[in-house]
């Protein structure tokens, strides 16, 4: 199988790029290629940050519909399941991920973006779901994460539609955090990711984790978990250096213990 995506790292940021000419329409193979690579980043201990873009005008184009004739439906519903697998591994991760969107993130590609933990696009960016255009739905967990990151009623107008949205929209819904100009946005992924990789390894994964289980837990329920990795937090020796760089006035050197 042909290699798709690059990876390049710089100190403790590391940027994950689809690179399939012209529009980074993806093939099964190649989001599992994705889950091979963010593997190895997460077990990498120099890597605290990641960063997930695109080359050219798009950042994931969506999947190749033309495979889609060949699917049969059980074939369809397994190779569906691992692609969320994959998605939810990266969701997971204990480092902060970021999707820097250059271009076209559309059904897939719109996806993948959805489970990483920020996003900011260029200008020239769009989103949409557009698989019910195709007469088929979003099948890597897009309708359930774009409700939790957009609400109800926009996540409906999204998936039933199949609309293209433009940055200015998908910032005024939640979708991305930041819009900046697409000459930037790389400088400006980086400048996130170096302070998110700056922040202590295991607060930081614990925080990420507390996060993303409330979306599922009551307040009650999700704040006792909170509550059980404070506690752990609190017990390291980043968070002795934590107060110590805060009274000593200084950049703290945190070590991920």
């Amino acid at each position: 199988m042909e290699s798709v995506w690059t990876l390049e790292k710089d100190g403790a940021v590391a940027t994950l790029t689809l690179d399939r000419p012209p529009l980074n329409l993806v093939l099964f193979e190649n989001i599992v290629e994705m889950g091979e690579k963010l593997a190895l980043l997460r077990a990498d201990e120099e890597v605290r940050a990641v960063i997930v873009t695109g080359t050219g005008g798009s950042f994931i184009g969506g999947a190749d519909i033309t495979q889609f004739e060949a699917l049969d439906p059980v074939t369809a519903k397994f190779g569906l399941m691992a692609g969320q697998r994959i998605l939810r591994d990266m969701e997971e991760m204990e480092k902060p991920v970021i999707a820097a969107v250059n271009g076209f993130a559309f059904g897939g590609g719109c996806e993948v973006a959805l489970a990483c933990d920020m996003r900011i696009c260029s200008e020239e960016a769009r989103f949409g779901q557009l698989e019910i255009n195709y007469g088929v739905m979003p099948g890597w967990a897009g309708t359930q994460r774009l409700v939790k990151i957009v609400g109800l009623g926009r996540a409906k107008d999204l998936v039933l539609t199949g609309r293209i949205i433009e940055p200015q929209e998908a910032h005024m819904m939640g979708l991305v955090s930041q819009v900046v100009p697409g000459d930037q946005l790389m400088e400006k992924a980086k400048k996130i990711a170096s302070m998110l990789a700056g922040k202590a390894p295991v607060a930081m994964a614990l925080a990420k984790e507390m996060v993303n289980a409330a979306a599922d837990c009551s307040i009650p329920v999700g704040g006792a978990y909170e509550a059980a990795a404070c506690a752990i937090t609190m017990g390291t020796e980043d968070c002795i250096e934590g107060v110590r760089s805060f009274v000593e006035k200084r950049k703290p050197q945190f070590k991920g213990r």
